[in-house]
């Protein structure tokens, strides 16, 4: 039985440099353009009869689909970006106008897909919402990104009845650094100072650069003061050694204040405030220390 032809041109649509894909009213494939080919990796061939969820990477949930139906079958057309899975494996990013087609009767018959790749476009986005919430030199997690995750700490634990440490961290005599070895030789301290106190706290916990070299942490869940101080201990030992810079082994220590709720406070400025001044304190008796409020 010969396939009934798709509903639109096909000597357009081989010129056209969207990628196209028409379905019948039950989403099976009849038909791909060259540029849908070239996009996939999939032949024409080896699509026709089957359905666009060949393309599914995973990275969408059964809500997100809901979504997209719930439109289509209200005759509503529907534009997105997915995530997408070539016939390699590899994910691509396509943005997709779906558009319900009618016949004479008015009801739906088909399904017209047009997609391009928008990867490009997409790593644009996420980089410039990577430099909206986190540190260019350091790559951690900014003052804004960090008050966002210190807030919903307090929420949950306020809801499971769990403490969180509020720790700031300050770098002894980093001005002296700056003057003897120069600006440069400052930033790499700060990022050594950064990646040693990220690999001794646990996944769950924030590390973030607030200002200078001044640098926070959000620690959730700790069961105990003692358990609070260990952590605080493994930080310290981690960053109590030279950092080389060139021919120079410059030496490192720093001072680390911590409040904890909601034994200390409840509110984030309260904390805060109270793990700044234990900060001072661990400075003010020689820093190369932690001490609590």
């Amino acid at each position: 039985m010969r396939k009934k032809p798709a509903p639109f041109s096909d000597w357009l649509a081989r010129q056209w440099p969207d990628a196209l894909l028409v379905t019948d009213a039950k989403g099976v494939i009849e038909y791909v353009n060259p540029a849908f080919e070239r996009l996939t990796g999939y032949r024409s061939a080896e699509v026709l009869g089957r359905t666009p969820a060949l393309l599914k990477s995973g990275r969408h949930d059964s809500a997100f689909y809901r979504r997209l139906w719930s439109h289509l079958r209200r005759g509503k057309p529907y534009r997105g970006i997915f995530t997408n899975r070539r016939k390699d494996g590899a994910l691509f990013h396509e943005e997709e106008l779906i558009r319900p087609l009618r016949g004479p009767s008015g009801r739906i018959t088909h399904f017209l897909c047009a997609g391009r790749d928008v990867g490009a476009l997409v790593r644009e986005m996420q980089k410039l919402q990577r430099l909206a919430t986190h540190d260019a030199l350091t790559g951690l997690p900014n003052r804004t990104l960090y008050t966002d995750r210190l807030a919903l700490a307090l929420r949950q634990a306020e809801r499971r009845a769990e403490r969180v440490v509020v720790v700031m961290l300050d770098l002894d005599d980093f001005k002296r650094i700056n003057t003897r070895f120069g600006h440069l030789a400052g930033d790499a301290v700060l990022k050594a100072v950064a990646r040693r106190t990220v690999g001794s706290v646990r996944a769950i916990d924030t590390v973030a650069r607030i200002g200078g070299d001044e640098i926070a942490l959000v620690l959730p869940g700790v069961r105990s003061r003692r358990s609070a101080a260990s952590l605080l201990e493994k930080i310290r030992a981690a960053n109590d050694a030279a950092v080389r810079y060139g021919r120079n082994k410059i030496p490192v220590s720093i001072s680390i204040g911590a409040s904890i709720y909601p034994r200390d406070g409840r509110g984030e400025v309260v904390l805060r405030k109270r793990a700044d001044a234990a900060m001072y304190a661990a400075k003010a008796a020689g820093g190369n220390r932690w001490c609590f409020t």
